[in-house]
């Protein structure tokens, strides 16, 4: 490589690395109300700018750059704030190491830029682990507390995440918007202390106010972009799909989803079984975190487990079970992964 092309290089990825910066700066500070971490990639960006000289501008030649007019299939899909965030994370470390190598070539001061780049990772993280819809890629079990399962939602709401549950939903659709909020608000505390994310079911409104983890909703519902301006960022959103097509197209608006019913089941007596072949029709094709749900109890676990695309989403197998906190651990175990010796 001559001089000119390491320069239009190094030029083309320090801006690369700025802007995705830039981004997840903004996402701290507008979505997140995060100082730690807006400060940390303000930090990151000075110390992109600074690996340069102050003339770097002057190596820019967009007109004559083969690669402006190049564009990944999947670049306008951005379905919530965790791709927003995986997207411009890559972007920085992928020019952060485009970067190293051009100083390397050009004799420049690179340890600054191999710093920063290992600063990236722990940013990137540390912004996904504050959004409750990247929690959900570790939530295995997800459990629906249905009022009309059980005589004490928030204490079966509270055994199944000390079980393990990494999910708990509320599902009262015979109480109104004022009584639901009071169960939500309550619940809530429950499944928070015990480490679990909570989601409404359906109530958006109510979800908005008392700050869910997440809200649930079906087809017929409101479309799940329209929830997200409700709800923001912070509050993962979930749809129902019942078809591989409604699967397909949910992922590109929902941060999660519910696939099914796979057998009949009380909570939706109405909605016809799709079974295990809705599972097999999307499978590999699914990039969010999507749970089987229906009619799901140890015996039909054991059955689907090879063939779940991420976990499973289970009502009467806890809700009515003795020990509901024992019913979560046992059907826990039946999600991991197994070991490798």
């Amino acid at each position: 490589m001559t001089g000119r092309q390491v320069e239009r290089m190094l030029d083309a990825n320090a801006n690369r690395a700025a802007e995705g910066l830039r981004v997840l700066e903004d996402v701290a500070r507008f979505a997140l109300d995060d100082a730690d971490c807006a400060a940390a990639a303000k930090d990151l960006r000075h110390a992109v700018r600074r690996a340069l000289p102050p003339g770097a501008s002057d190596w820019r030649d967009t007109a004559g750059d083969v690669g402006e007019t190049i564009k990944a299939s999947d670049e306008g899909l951005r379905p919530g704030p965790v791709a927003v965030v995986r997207a411009n994370a890559a972007r920085v470390q992928e020019a952060l190491r485009v970067l190293e190598e051009g100083l390397k070539l050009s004799g420049g001061a690179y340890r600054e830029v191999e710093a920063a780049r290992y600063r990236s990772y722990r940013l990137e993280s540390d912004l996904l682990a504050r959004l409750p819809a990247w929690r959900l890629w570790q939530a295995r079990l997800y459990v629906l507390v249905d009022t009309t399962l059980c005589n004490d939602p928030v204490a079966v709401a509270a055994a199944a995440a000390r079980g393990g549950a990494g999910v708990v939903q509320l599902r009262a659709k015979t109480l109104g918007p004022r009584a639901y909020r009071d169960l939500a608000a309550r619940t809530q505390d429950a499944v928070r202390a015990a480490g679990a994310l909570f989601v409404v079911n359906d109530h958006v409104a109510v979800a908005r106010a008392i700050a869910a983890d997440g809200v649930h909703v079906g087809q017929d519902d409101l479309d799940p972009r329209d929830v997200r301006q409700v709800v923001g960022p912070r509050c993962a959103v979930g749809v129902s799909a019942h078809t591989p097509e409604q699967a397909l197209a949910g992922q590109q608006v929902a941060d999660y989803l519910g696939l099914g019913p796979m057998f009949a089941t009380t909570t939706k007596p109405h909605e016809p079984c799709r079974g295990p072949g809705l599972l097999d029709a999307v499978r590999g094709q699914l990039r969010v975190p999507s749970y089987a749900i229906g009619g799901l109890d140890a015996a039909r676990l054991a059955e689907l487990r090879p063939r779940l695309p991420h976990g499973a989403a289970v009502a009467g197998a806890v809700c009515r079970a003795a020990d509901p906190e024992r019913a979560a651990a046992d059907l826990l175990t039946m999600l991991l992964p197994d070991e490798t010796p």
